[in-house]
């Protein structure tokens, strides 16, 4: 029997949510985190055993993608930074005389897998963007980085994120985005 949230057919298409219907909340100790799964299952344990550690160690912080009371997905954020180098030149600013760019690095990015495909992703994007907007207000910020899986690098490519010229990871590919404003 399928999921109520999953399409009875491979090929059929639930509509896409509406970011107007998702709300973003601080990840905090009395959110049921059990239900979330995606299909890696290693942002699973991370959302229920690491999230809340780290977010009190104010190392990363969490938030959840919520949509008619589910946790649909979630992403936490860090403080980054990017060196020039490694980006293309032209999203350098020849004016800026300093080796690195500050940043805010997606840390974590998840949608449960009964969500996927309905513009979660999307809206998660939405949000981070927001929350750069925010912090660009108080200290110095102007990419989002990331290090996507490789199946996920074409998702953050259709949202403007590049690879960085040099690539040191194995299992992940470091993006950025410039004019996140």
């Amino acid at each position: 029997m399928p999921s109520r949230n999953r399409p009875a057919t491979p090929d059929a298409k639930l509509p896409k949510i509406p970011l107007s219907d998702i709300s973003f909340e601080h990840l905090a100790s009395d959110h049921d985190l059990l239900s979330f799964s995606c299909r890696q299952q290693e942002l699973n344990d991370y959302l229920t055993a690491d999230a809340l550690k780290n977010q009190d160690a104010h190392v990363a912080v969490t938030y959840l993608a919520v949509y008619d009371g589910k946790c649909v997905g979630y992403f936490s954020v860090l403080n980054d930074s990017i060196i020039k180098k490694d980006i293309d030149p032209e999203d350098d600013k020849d004016w800026y005389a300093h080796s690195y760019y500050p940043a805010v690095k997606i840390a974590r990015f998840a949608t449960h897998q009964d969500y996927e495909g309905r513009d979660i992703g999307r809206a998660m994007l939405t949000a981070i963007r927001s929350i750069a907007t925010e912090v660009a207000k108080h200290s110095g910020c102007c990419v989002l980085t990331i290090d996507a899986k490789p199946d996920a690098e074409p998702f953050y490519e259709r949202f403007g994120f590049h690879r960085t010229l040099k690539t040191k990871k194995k299992n992940t590919i470091p993006m950025y985005r410039c004019n996140i404003f």
